[in-house]
């Protein structure tokens, strides 16, 4: 599969994303991805989604769905805490809620410090050397909308 416009800009001229961590590994969603970035809000659980979405939080009027990155990517359970908090990613009109141990940096990303990831259709885009940390920079709409 092609890489897309962002995906071939961001490999050619480098670019901002926001890095996080889980299980002692770091993340990362393009910048342009993310709306926000919020405490872990009150969320409603909703009985019949599968476990990785902890189920709908209200983000300014709307119930968006809250997904637990490590139950998601299949990483031993985490133990939040006040450091721990909801990135909230928008994927065309859609948009949901990650909720991750917490949020490590924006980070300028630069050319030389990118590897296209070598499964062309998986939920990790790139993998980035940066700031003596190894990043995978994830693809929110596979992470968000793939069923596994």
């Amino acid at each position: 599969m092609p890489l897309s416009e962002k995906d071939e800009q961001f490999e050619q001229n480098g670019g901002k994303i926001l890095s996080f961590y889980a299980d002692n590994k770091f993340y990362a969603f393009f910048i342009t991805d993310v709306t926000d970035i919020i405490e872990i809000p009150e969320i409603t659980y909703v009985p019949t989604l599968p476990a990785y979405i902890k189920g709908l939080m209200n983000h300014r009027g709307k119930a968006i769905p809250v997904i637990d990155f490590a139950m998601r990517m299949a990483l031993p359970k985490p133990v939040y805490s006040d450091r721990s908090c909801v990135i909230v990613v928008e994927i065309g009109d859609l948009q949901a809620g990650i909720m991750v141990d917490r949020v490590s940096d924006v980070e300028d990303i630069l050319p030389e410090m990118i590897a296209r990831s070598p499964i062309s259709d998986g939920t990790v885009r790139f993998f980035i050397s940066a700031n003596k940390k190894r990043i995978s920079l994830l693809d929110p709409e596979k992470l968000v909308r793939d069923k596994r």
